[in-house]
């Protein structure tokens, strides 16, 4: 690394591999503290660090670019983003001392660097109080776009879509949400689960709708909660427990869980199956999918079925057979989970909405002829977009061979609520989840 392993390094490095190799922010940090022995402040600050400066990136960008010469995409990788970290620590974090934050940062630097960088970051100390604010600009979208650090073409889409809300949207993507984990019920009860963590000082609650669900007040590194080596719960959103619930699947059924890697729905549905009847895990993508088994291993889910291949083609079952359930949960533009992944924010682009949604449409065809009649095809998304998912599930209804179904009755009493006009869908904003939506097709024909 060519410098002391410090909060602040790590979080350099991190942040220089989102940028340059389009890394999932969540993946590089969890490697990172896997591998890396530092204290338990250490561990937060810079996990704070690398989260903070990739969700507030672009006003971070707005505040720096008013003390430098110059726009920061005319910087090299390092600089803009050590100006990033310093500028995060100057204008969110509050308890680290502003000129210890600006010297450690520029320490960090390469020589070359070094005089701008200071620079740069003392004149945003001195001028803090006069610098201009994202209210000071005029155009209503980039206003939204600077102050929630989000692009341009983002906010539109989100005003077309929810309207008066999409800025609570914005914000709430924003936030740094708690550890929400599914109870593991073949080890033990959430009841137990939540009597475990109060024991050892842990600030955790019932889940809101689902009845698996403990959510963690703040986020912890998963492998050092009690419990975590018993396989006492797994990590899973609340609302991706839900759409699980919806596919309603039975011990002794057969069962596809299409899209599945890592395999988190895929342990759900196998706990709900009570390790019975087949279940096939199915993938593009075989590394990926190989992950879930040391997941599987340490709940105590293993016995079924690993399937990788694109799904677009014909399936290569080990024994050919049609299925009374099938989850899609389909690769999308992932705008329900901003909150786990603000990266999405930079990487993604408008033409890969149009690329996923045909993708989609590919994926739910071919799937939806291995659905036995009168079975389900529960066809989900972690976003918000009509083209991948309204406009994709309409392809199987058009055609008469599926029927759009009334998922409530499948979910647990709290959850009802969330089904509107028989679409299941979640917001950060409104249910302090991720943003899921899903539906619940009958083949019928």
């Amino acid at each position: 690394m060519g410098h002391n392993v410090t909060a602040r390094s790590l979080a350099l490095d991190a942040l220089k591999r989102v940028e340059k190799d389009r890394a999932f922010l969540d993946r590089v940090v969890d490697t990172v503290l896997s591998h890396v022995k530092i204290s338990d402040a250490d561990r937060r600050l810079f996990s704070e660090l690398a989260y903070g400066t990739v969700r507030h990136q672009r006003l971070l960008d707005f505040y720096i670019e008013q003390a430098l010469d110059r726009k920061i995409n005319q910087t090299d990788l390092p600089t803009r983003t050590l100006l990033r970290l310093g500028a995060y620590q100057i204008f969110f974090l509050d308890k680290i001392p502003p000129h210890a934050a600006v010297n450690e940062t520029v320490e960090l630097s390469v020589q070359y660097a070094r005089p701008i960088i200071n620079a740069v970051l003392r004149k945003l100390l001195r001028e803090k109080a006069t610098l201009k604010t994202p209210d000071a600009i005029t155009d209503p979208l980039r206003r939204l776009g600077v102050k929630y650090s989000f692009p341009d073409w983002m906010v539109k889409l989100f005003i077309a879509r929810l309207g008066g809300e999409a800025e609570q949207f914005l914000a709430a993507n924003n936030e740094r949400p708690g550890l929400s984990v599914r109870t593991n019920t073949l080890r033990g009860s959430r009841e137990e689960l939540l009597e475990l963590f109060v024991k050892e000082g842990i600030d955790s609650r019932p889940g809101n709708f689902s009845p698996l669900a403990v959510v963690i007040s703040e986020h912890k590194y998963p492998p050092s909660l009690p419990g975590f080596n018993k396989g006492l719960f797994a990590v899973q959103d609340e609302a991706s427990q839900l759409v699980v619930m919806m596919l309603a699947p039975k011990p002794g059924s057969s069962v596809l869980d299409a899209c599945a890697a890592p395999g988190t729905k895929t342990l759900e549905i196998f706990q709900l199956m009570q390790k019975t009847g087949r279940l096939v895990s199915a993938d593009v993508n075989e590394a990926k999918l190989r992950l879930g088994l040391a997941e599987a291993k340490r709940l105590g889910l293993g016995g079924f079925e690993l399937l990788a291949q694109d799904l677009t083609a014909p399936l290569k079952l080990k024994t050919p057979a049609l299925f009374d359930a099938i989850l899609v949960d389909a690769p999308c533009s992932g705008f329900g989970t901003i909150r786990h992944h603000p990266e999405i924010k930079w990487l993604r682009s408008p033409q890969d909405i149009t690329k996923l949604a045909e993708l989609q449409k590919r994926l739910v065809k071919n799937l939806a002829q291995y659905v036995k009649m009168n079975g389900v095809l529960v066809y989900s998304t972690c976003t918000v977009t009509r083209e991948e998912n309204e406009e994709v599930v309409a392809t199987l209804t058009e055609s008469g061979e599926f029927e759009l179904t009334d998922p409530a009755a499948y979910l647990p009493e709290p959850a009802r609520a969330l089904v509107k006009n028989n679409i299941f869908q979640t917001f950060p904003h409104r249910h302090g989840a991720d943003g899921f939506t899903a539906f619940r097709l009958l083949k019928v024909r």
